[in-house]
């Protein structure tokens, strides 16, 4: 091979990154391995999730050559196929609930996937080309509410399903975003103020249903209804602490083979690593993610433009909020929430979109001397 033509393919490629997400992707598929064993279609599920690994490689690769600046220009329509795709589960017909939330694709009984896990990706692409029109600089009110109507939009037909969960990713995303863009400090402290004015709304009036109140509840007191509410958290508690320093290994624990860890292969895989694979082989899982978020940063930094540094930025919102919400809530941390895990949890639309997002990465850094 032509060296020049070598040199311009590793210089398109972020070692670290790539190997981040590929160890994260390889020891999620164990673990859900593992964390299926014992399950009504065991094997069935392990090769939906094989598959939705192997599918996503294609948006990966495909968003990796592709000019991430191309859709800079595509912010409208992309705004409405976002909608949309918020919306298309409450058409009738095709909307599936779970958990509460009517936020599957659905056509008779046959999940298609996950609408509100691709609409991450487009709201990054589509907040990231408005805040790149500021250059840096977002600080008259009508450049503000501008900004905050691209966000809240989304974020409102997303709570309407209701996902309080996703709805919290938007936010957080958003705010990583603003924050990268330039917004003046003061806005912030509006954002907080309205913010807890919401809280407030959303625990006095009746806003929440029974069992996201419940949930709230839990939180506050771990003790409380151990046998109803608080059957997840204290299950959960029970397995990480049972696992040690180095674990009850593979296919030798009794909270997640035993069926006590409820939602083990998706919302609480985070659990069956601590019982399986102890404190230490939390710490390796947290390594990889450090890993993973330090990769992106410097994506982000060496940016040619402010808008692949804004794609970037949302990025590393979007999943430093799911790894911290999602391992938080197992210890009691964090309030319960249907976040799943990074390249961990089971589900299809959830590894493709993390593997999209890496493909997006990369076309940044691919970039970043203006090629």
């Amino acid at each position: 091979m032509d060296q020049s033509i070598f040199k311009r393919i590793m210089n398109s490629v972020n070692v670290p990154l790539l190997l981040s997400a590929i160890a994260l992707a390889a020891y999620g598929s164990v673990m859900v391995w593992s964390a299926t064993r014992g399950m009504v279609g065991a094997d069935a599920l392990f090769k939906r999730h094989l598959t939705g690994l192997a599918v996503g490689l294609l948006p990966l690769a495909i968003l990796w050559f592709l000019d991430y600046q191309k859709l800079k220009g595509w912010a409208g329509p992309l705004m409405v196929a976002l909608s949309l795709l918020i919306i298309s589960p409450r058409i009738p017909g095709l909307g599936g609930s779970a958990k509460g939330a009517t936020s599957w694709l659905k056509i008779g009984s046959i999940s298609l996937f996950q609408p509100s896990e691709p609409a991450k990706l487009i709201f990054i692409v589509v907040l990231a080309a408005v805040i790149a029109g500021y250059n840096g600089k977002i600080e008259a009110p009508r450049d503000v509410l501008r900004v905050a109507g691209y966000a809240g939009v989304p974020l409102a037909l997303i709570l309407l399903q209701p996902d309080l969960g996703t709805g919290l990713v938007f936010v957080v995303v958003a705010l990583a975003m603003l924050l990268v863009g330039g917004l003046k400090p003061k806005w912030f402290g509006v954002f907080a103020i309205i913010a807890v004015l919401m809280v407030a709304a959303v625990v006095t009036l009746p806003i929440l249903k029974t069992y996201q109140k419940d949930r709230l509840l839990v939180f506050v007191d771990p003790t409380r209804d151990p046998k109803g509410a608080g059957y997840n958290l204290a299950q959960s508690k029970i397995a990480i602490g049972s696992g040690g320093l180095t674990g009850k290994g593979l296919q030798n624990s009794t909270q997640s083979r035993l069926n006590f860890i409820p939602e083990r292969h998706t919302d609480f895989i985070f659990s069956v690593v601590g019982e399986q694979l102890g404190f230490l082989g939390a710490v390796m899982l947290l390594g990889f993610y450090l890993a993973l978020l330090i990769s992106s940063l410097s994506i982000a930094t060496s940016s040619r433009d402010l808008y692949g540094a804004l794609i970037a930025a949302g990025l590393i919102g979007m999943w430093t909020f799911q790894i911290l919400e999602n391992a938080g809530m197992t210890m009691g941390m964090m309030p319960i929430t249907g976040i799943p895990l990074p390249f961990m949890s089971y589900g299809g639309s959830f590894m493709i979109t993390n593997l999209a997002g890496v493909g997006m990465l990369m076309s940044v850094w691919s970039r970043r001397y203006g090629t």
